[in-house]
């Protein structure tokens, strides 16, 4: 559409607090209707207050999660300095389809409609101030894209590359194999990838080409009132996320790792090992942490995950998938 950018929203809201986040983030954006035209992306129904105030909704139930080892990625906690413990098992997998059939669906539809700018916002945000998304729409005048960083803080998760919650492109620079939906291609590209995040794909898809890429620094989107990211990530459906196995190649052990690194609440945490064996760490507090060795590689069979009584993950460990454990979660050292 001549003269208006599209703010796409990408949107999961099976519950009612999620449902009610997406309609405030959709009211407040309506200051700035005459200049943005609304679509919502989402792969649960959208209500129909939203429906009235938005210019589009697409909605696609399929909500691939892909769990195999080989398709996740592998954030890291660094417990003292020198040692970075590695895993697979932070969440309960890997969402990388869905949300790139998502920006595939955004894209395709700026660029059916005439849209010569796009936004990308996620569902659990609320602005007061629309400074960014001026500026933005005037970076890219010069610039392909516009990128926000996030420096690494005390506490928080290592971020590499672009954050995925607020992003800006002009859908003319984009390369032709962001407008299709190829899953096997993707899963391909996934496989191979040094890291399985749709932060460095949608990175490397912008910075095609030779493309011009405009970093800014996250902060800015936070100021005056704006607020991201509502729904806390790490936690997702459960509490805290790091309760995970690793393997030590130094001591050639696999040891365990309890981190709170999201609840404001202690949680209790359970490790059943081959059936048999119980660890219980309670009233972990908030960014506390400790480490306890499970046994030898050979010894362990399974290990279950219970976080506040809830069952977290249930690891099965056997000749066949015990060399791809190790390569996939471990102890780094410096």
């Amino acid at each position: 559409m001549k003269g208006k950018d599209l703010i796409c929203i990408t949107a999961h809201c099976p519950t009612e607090e999620k449902r009610r986040i997406l309609y405030n983030l959709v009211m407040s954006l309506q200051g700035i209707r005459k200049d943005f035209d609304l679509i919502v992306i989402s792969h649960t129904p959208v209500t129909f207050d939203v429906q009235e105030n938005v210019d589009w909704v697409i909605f696609d139930k399929d909500n691939e999660l892909l769990t195999e080892w080989k398709y996740q990625n592998q954030p890291w906690f660094s417990p003292e300095n020198g040692k970075h413990i590695h895993s697979i098992f932070f969440g309960v997998g890997n969402t990388y389809l869905t949300l790139h059939k998502q920006l595939i669906t955004g894209y395709s539809h700026a660029k059916s409609f005439g849209y010569d700018k796009a936004h990308f916002i996620e569902y659990d945000a609320y602005f007061e101030d629309y400074t960014e998304f001026y500026d933005n729409s005037k970076m890219l005048d010069e610039y392909d894209a516009v990128l926000y960083t996030k420096k690494d803080e005390l506490y928080e998760i290592n971020l590499q590359y672009g954050i995925g919650n607020f992003h800006s492109i002009k859908i003319g620079s984009l390369p032709e194999r962001s407008f299709t939906y190829k899953r096997d291609e993707i899963l391909n590209e996934l496989e191979n990838a040094s890291a399985k995040t749709t932060e460095k794909r949608t990175q490397d898809l912008y910075s095609e080409n030779g493309n011009k890429v405009l970093f800014k620094d996250h902060n800015l989107i936070t100021k005056n009132g704006n607020i991201l990211r509502i729904i806390d990530f790490h936690k997702g459906e459960f509490e805290m996320q790091w309760a995970v196995p690793y393997y030590d190649p130094k001591k050639d052990t696999i040891d365990f790792i309890f981190w709170n690194d999201a609840s404001d609440e202690p949680c209790d945490i359970m490790v059943i090992i081959n059936d048999e064996r119980i660890i219980k760490v309670d009233k972990l507090g908030k960014f506390r942490w400790r480490v306890d060795t499970i046994g030898k590689p050979e010894e362990i069979k399974n290990i279950k995950i219970m976080i506040n009584d809830k069952l977290k993950n249930s690891i099965i460990l056997n000749d066949n998938n015990i060399e791809e454990f190790k390569l996939t979660n471990f102890m780094k050292y410096d």
